[in-house]
């Protein structure tokens, strides 16, 4: 499954504000590509992943000086704001899917998890576009601005890496229980066809 893949590209994303996200949103779409194979709504996350790395790239050609973002114009504004509604939906749409996932599996310890994950990550958001709009409208002196983006930072963290150890856990639960049956199916074909065998041999 493609729970390992996201992992790794979600630890990258953590610190996009190093310009890692071109990887990391890569790897996180190729991920839930994957795992479209075992839900269809991973392959709409997957989809999103690529407008998040297209942004990530934007942001790194600026930052090597071959395209040049107004960061201050309208323009760039609206496409910061698609960025943070984007992570909001990716999030919405991947958590919702595992919740559904371990509900067919019963477990529903994780589909509570899940649901808790997804608040909190939502709440992040929230928080990250209010902050998006207080710098537009030029108040980032006041404090009520610094103190939207202390915490905005600080829930990046804590919940950039929540999520990443859910996600790993998805990955050793889920992806350990979906292999076990592949393993069970592949035991049982060889015992069937040792069976079958056997009762050729006693009829020889």
């Amino acid at each position: 499954m493609g729970f390992g893949l996201c992992v790794l590209g979600y630890l990258l994303i953590i610190f996009d504000s190093f310009y890692v996200g071109v990887i990391g949103w890569p790897l996180l779409a190729w991920g839930f590509f994957k795992l479209g194979k075992v839900r269809r709504s991973f392959f709409f996350a997957s989809a999103l992943c690529v407008l998040c790395a297209l942004y990530s790239g934007c942001e790194l050609l600026d930052l090597a000086k071959v395209i040049a973002l107004d960061r201050t114009g309208e323009v760039y504004f609206a496409l910061h704001l698609a960025y943070i509604v984007l992570g909001a939906c990716i999030h919405l749409v991947y958590l919702l899917s595992v919740r559904d996932i371990a509900l067919e599996g019963g477990d529903m310890k994780t589909a509570m998890h899940a649901l808790s994950w997804l608040a909190f990550t939502e709440l992040y958001y929230v928080a990250c576009a209010a902050s998006a709009f207080i710098v537009k409208n030029g108040a980032t002196g006041s404090q009520i601005a610094q103190v939207i983006g202390n915490v905005t930072v600080i829930m990046k963290y804590i919940i950039g890496f929540t999520n990443l150890w859910f996600l790993y856990g998805c990955y050793a639960r889920i992806t350990t229980v979906s292999q076990m049956e592949k393993d069970e199916a592949a035991f049982r074909k060889i015992a069937e066809k040792e069976e079958q065998k056997r009762r050729k041999r006693e009829k020889d």
